[in-house]
């Protein structure tokens, strides 16, 4: 259930609950007044107007990364001296702040989390007295705190208090909550199931409201940690490649396309994992071929180079055993493949990641029939794992070589 009210102000009530924290960035701090037309409640409840009202123009425009357009629309009155020092952080726009909210500690709150957040003062909001989406500011800004002093555990105890008063307040901050102690549990082992479970509660919350993004985003998130705690088991790899693709009915290539090609490497990946017992699981090696090649169209070696080599490697290794009609084209898309790696790989940088690239690419030439190309690859590869002692590697490499002799 959302809670509802007023707050006492200079300006006369502020209505409530205030947008605080259901957004990003600075648009998460702004006060805005409410005409009657119950747009604070709707966001609360995770509903995004179709059409903003000017009381509240302010907010699309820092949604849409217009700050010299939001404070512009910005005019003399208390609250626009808040969203002021939220949007534009200097010592004069903090004392006029705080000049406006000094008899109200709620929208001090708000003035005093601008100042911490922006650098403007060292003392987070006390979330002593506040209640709603206030107290969930404080804590949450008092949590950032403890995580720069790498205080871990307080971080979280806050979170966790601030759980309550986020449920009263409305699902998306609730969610938001969920999520960032999902995030903060999920860097413990112990805590990474739990920490699962909030991510799964805070989807959940989210379904059938307006941020759809937000939900892709924490759906993700909950991928790569099943991702992370999979260790080879197939039902957390199943999940996992669920939570990705349900982010990716969202995620947009050209708006976001760091997570929509994180989205789909990881598909990929996942399901390459799985062990290949049933027959659905050469239809998602299918699924696997076609992910890694979407995020190859975003992934360059230039700017995304580690992702980039994962992709390159992981689709050559899937070409090389996806069911086809087209095989013998596969298999030279993946000597292709892994020759682009090499050209990005340093041999004396990393000889042992070199060596398995290059082992790769000659168990596609040998698919090939190429033995003479796939013999010189082998024997390049083991005298850089010889290099390295790596006696297991050496072995593998003279029993692949001594298969390719036994068929000459």
């Amino acid at each position: 259930m959302t809670a509802t009210g007023t707050v006492p102000t200079a300006a006369g009530t502020l209505q409530r609950p205030q947008p605080i924290g259901i957004f990003d960035g600075p648009a998460g701090l702004l006060l805005i007044a409410d005409d009657g037309d119950g747009l604070l409640a709707g966001l609360a409840g995770g509903e995004l107007p179709a059409e903003w009202p000017a009381s509240a123009a302010v907010l699309p425009a820092v949604l849409a990364d217009d700050v010299p357009g939001a404070l512009a629309l910005l005019g003399e009155g208390p609250l626009d001296a808040v969203n002021r020092l939220v949007l534009a952080p200097d010592p004069a726009h903090l004392d006029a702040a705080r000049a406006e909210a000094v008899s109200d500690p709620r929208v001090g709150c708000v003035v005093e989390a601008a100042a911490y957040s922006s650098g403007l003062s060292d003392e987070p909001p006390d979330p002593a007295g506040l209640d709603g989406e206030f107290a969930v500011l404080a804590l949450t800004v008092r949590a950032a705190r403890a995580l720069e002093f790498t205080d871990s555990r307080r971080a979280r105890l806050l979170l966790e208090e601030a759980l309550a008063p986020a449920a009263v307040t409305g699902p998306v901050l609730h969610a938001r909550v969920l999520a960032m102690l999902a995030e903060q549990e999920g860097r413990t082992p112990a805590r990474m199931e739990q920490a699962a479970a909030r991510y799964a509660e805070a989807v959940d919350l989210l379904e059938g409201t307006g941020f759809d993004e937000l939900r892709a985003h924490l759906q993700l998130d909950r991928g790569v940690l099943l991702h992370q705690l999979a260790e080879g088991a197939r039902h957390h790899l199943v999940e996992a490649v669920r939570c990705y693709q349900s982010a990716l009915l969202t995620l947009d290539r050209d708006r976001d396309p760091d997570r929509f090609a994180l989205a789909n490497m990881n598909v990929g990946i996942a399901i390459l994992a799985m062990p290949m017992s049933q027959a659905s699981d050469q239809v998602r090696l299918g699924v696997a071929v076609q992910s890694l090649r979407a995020a190859l169209e975003v992934y360059r070696p230039g700017d995304h180079a580690w992702e980039w080599s994962s992709c390159q490697m992981n689709l050559a290794n899937a070409l090389q055993y996806l069911p086809s009609t087209h095989q013998e084209d596969n298999l030279r898309e993946a000597v292709d493949l892994y020759e682009e790696v090499l050209g990005h790989r340093s041999q004396a940088a990393d000889p042992e990641g070199y060596a398995r690239v290059l082992a790769n690419q000659a168990n596609a030439l040998a698919h090939l029939g190429a033995l003479d190309d796939a013999a010189s690859r082998y024997r390049e590869a083991g005298a850089l794992f010889a290099g390295r002692g790596d006696t297991d590697a050496c072995g593998v490499i003279e029993r692949q070589l001594a298969e390719i002799d036994g068929l000459r």
